[in-house]
């Protein structure tokens, strides 16, 4: 028999789905999102991960009448603006430019693992995400998991438990989503290649751990709007996509790449 507080949560949810499913559709890609459009064209987004709520709309009245109805239903407290959700700070400029930062959890992430392969400072600053001279290849794993574990012993490091909690961390970090991906590639069977391109990374963070992304509220104010003006782009919506073509560039199957 499952113990009532085990239970408790999904109860919640199951709450929760009940007062969202009149108005609100949930996102076909992501399910936890919940998306309510009004007769004018208003919207009020609605993000849930187990009891944690957040929410924002584009009509004052319409969020009103939201959180009067979740007043309601639950007994819950509405804290107001959010600055921090799931491990993420969001700062609202006067500009209403939004910019969102893992900060606190890079930090935290980087030295338990670090701490653990008991890796000392070192004094140059690491400027890239992975070593200059690291090729992603199959042919550096370890020849079975067995070698694979002498390895996580000897760098007294959990390799696909490490690369889990990076992945997370790319949500705010467009410059290290390549090389997370990279590394992710390899979580079965990792070699010292591999091992040791994935403390280079976590040095990366820790020397680069400010970094994040912002939203513009006016794109015009955006540095990449500046340097893609004068390609006279057709700008039929505020969110432009680039790609770069890599022909042939991975070594284990020689197939071409396209990085968004």
């Amino acid at each position: 028999m499952e113990n009532q507080f085990t239970l408790s949560g999904k109860y919640w949810y199951l709450d929760l789905l009940e007062f969202l499913s009149v108005g609100f559709m949930a996102n076909s890609s992501v399910p936890c999102l919940f998306v309510q459009e009004g007769s004018k064209g208003h919207r009020i987004f609605h993000l849930n991960y187990v009891d944690d709520m957040l929410y924002y709309g584009t009509c004052a009245n319409s969020l009103a009448t939201f959180e009067a109805g979740l007043k309601e239903r639950f007994n819950l407290e509405l804290m107001g603006q959010a600055h921090w959700y799931l491990a993420t700070r969001i700062r609202l400029h006067e500009n209403f430019d939004i910019e969102l930062d893992q900060h606190h959890y890079c930090i935290s992430t980087v030295q338990k693992y670090l701490s653990q392969a008991g890796c000392q400072k070192i004094n140059h600053h690491h400027s890239t995400p992975l070593p200059s001279d690291f090729v992603p290849s199959v042919e550096d794993c370890s020849e079975d998991e067995g070698a694979a574990k002498i390895l996580e012993e000897e760098y007294n490091l959990d390799f696909a438990s490490c690369v889990g909690s990076l992945i997370y961390l790319a949500m705010t970090r467009c410059d290290f989503c390549f090389a997370v991906n990279k590394l992710a590639k390899f979580t079965c069977r990792p070699g010292r290649v591999h091992f040791n391109a994935l403390l280079h990374s976590l040095r990366y963070l820790r020397d680069n751990s400010l970094l994040g992304i912002r939203f513009y509220s006016n794109p015009a104010r955006s540095p990449l709007m500046s340097m893609i003006s004068g390609l006279n782009p057709q700008q039929i919506h505020p969110l432009f996509g680039f790609s770069d073509s890599s022909w042939n560039d991975d070594v284990d199957t020689g197939r071409s790449r396209d990085v968004f």
